[in-house]
């Protein structure tokens, strides 16, 4: 049976203030484990210029889903400590790419480290089904963000 537009908003807003309760506590898990004063956005910058090698800051802004500008800032705080440098293009000097150092990579594993033990923590005692079923959830919000979706 379908909820009741009153139950269906009041479910909505739990899982709303739920959402923002892990995010805040994923948020002090990392900082309270994180020795390096990186930010979440940081690390996952590193992540990925470890994985997919050098990058323009306009593809790193897309990956990260913030504007080039904050792209910049993040990237001046990770070239200050050592874990990356700007490169220009070999074909077009005009072309800027960010690019991870041996240090960065250092880092890069104690990150992932950190991102499974937080990870582990996070699931504890949930099933796979459990997990699929979150998967699914978070698929279907964000294919809902993805297109106009105006029933209010």
């Amino acid at each position: 049976m379908e909820a009741s537009s009153a139950e269906r908003l009041e479910l909505m807003r739990k899982l709303d203030e739920s959402f923002r309760q892990v995010r805040r506590q994923i948020n002090s898990e990392w900082n309270t484990y994180n020795v390096h004063g990186l930010g979440m956005t940081h690390g996952r910058m590193l992540t990925i210029l470890a994985k997919s090698g050098p990058q323009k800051a306009s593809a790193l802004a897309e990956q990260l889903l913030i504007t080039s500008g904050g792209v910049t800032g993040i990237a001046d705080r990770l070239i200050e400590l050592g874990y990356v440098k700007r490169e220009r293009g070999e074909k077009d000097r005009r072309v800027v790419m960010l690019e991870i150092t041996d240090d960065g990579l250092n880092i890069v594993k104690l990150i992932e480290k950190l991102r499974s033990k937080i990870m582990h923590k996070l699931f504890d005692g949930m099933s796979e089904a459990d997990m699929e079923q979150g998967v699914q959830l978070f698929e279907t919000m964000s294919r809902n963000m993805e297109t106009d979706v105006t029933n209010s």
